[in-house]
């Protein structure tokens, strides 16, 4: 039974500190363009270590809402954020002065919130920490009751919570998004330009304002597809503004670019 149960966290040279789990249990909303471009796909992705810490994560998610709901997953969740927390932290607040690092987590690099319970459980989380500042992409809007609680969650304003689109269900995630259109932010994934995606573009930007638009073309490495002009944003790093960066003391490009970060609650 050892190795059996346990959150873990996973630092990458992209966005900091995440949390995953298993695609197979999690992404409930999952469209064929989104399983076959996932990231998750990738080599290192693919390990025996990642897999079974993503898999372990997932388990363990659904043994503590079975043996003490929302509430008892939430306190799990919060000792995951202080393990984020920037080293330099407790000084950097004494001191009055700013971290090396902001204290940030993604949510979900790989997986998805698969049950509301999951997602009312970061929200009780993200309460206790508002000076942590949490973002997230899901296609799990397909689900009433998950999009209800993901809307709880991202009203935080330690919280942004990102709408993911593809060709395939932008017009279901247009309609979640005009439920909530002062809540959430839309991500759409932009393939090799073409006839019905350059269409998908032009009717979400119909929709949703371009402050709350981020245009993320399809990429592997340095390498990605032409992006189509937008009134939204183009992922900054995708389109190679910003190195990726390795050491745990220097801000990742996520924690840089901060276009898909909430304002940290430090900041006026």
């Amino acid at each position: 039974m050892d190795g059996l149960y346990g959150l873990e966290l996973t630092r990458n040279s992209k966005v900091g500190w995440a949390f995953s789990v298993s695609r197979k249990e999690s992404c409930i909303g999952a469209t064929e363009a989104c399983r076959t471009l996932c990231y998750g796909n990738g080599v290192r992705y693919k390990t025996k270590g990642a897999r079974r810490k993503r898999e372990r994560n997932f388990r363990t998610v659904e043994r503590l809402l079975a043996l003490g709901g929302p509430e008892l997953l939430a306190d799990n969740l919060v000792h995951l954020i202080d393990m984020a927390r920037p080293t330099d932290w407790l000084v950097a607040k004494l001191s009055g002065v700013k971290t090396k690092v902001p204290w940030s987590l993604r949510l979900f690099d790989i997986g998805d919130v698969h049950k509301p319970e999951v997602a009312y459980a970061w929200w009780l989380a993200a309460i206790k920490r508002p000076e942590c500042v949490l973002w997230f992409y899901s296609r799990s809007f397909v689900e009433p009751e998950i999009l209800k609680k993901l809307a709880l969650l991202a009203e935080l304003p330690n919280v942004r919570g990102f709408l993911s689109l593809d060709r395939e269900n932008y017009k279901e995630g247009l309609k979640a998004f005009e439920r909530y259109p002062e809540v959430f932010y839309v991500a759409v994934m932009q393939e090799k330009p073409s006839p019905p995606v350059k269409k998908m573009l032009l009717e979400i930007e119909r929709v949703v304002p371009e402050k709350r638009l981020v245009v993320f073309p399809v990429h592997k490495g340095a390498f990605h597809v032409e992006p189509l002009k937008t009134r939204g944003v183009v992922c900054p790093q995708v389109l190679g503004q910003y190195e990726l960066v390795n050491e745990p003391d220097r801000e990742k490009p996520c924690q840089s670019c901060r276009v898909c970060l909430p304002r940290p609650p430090s900041e006026p």
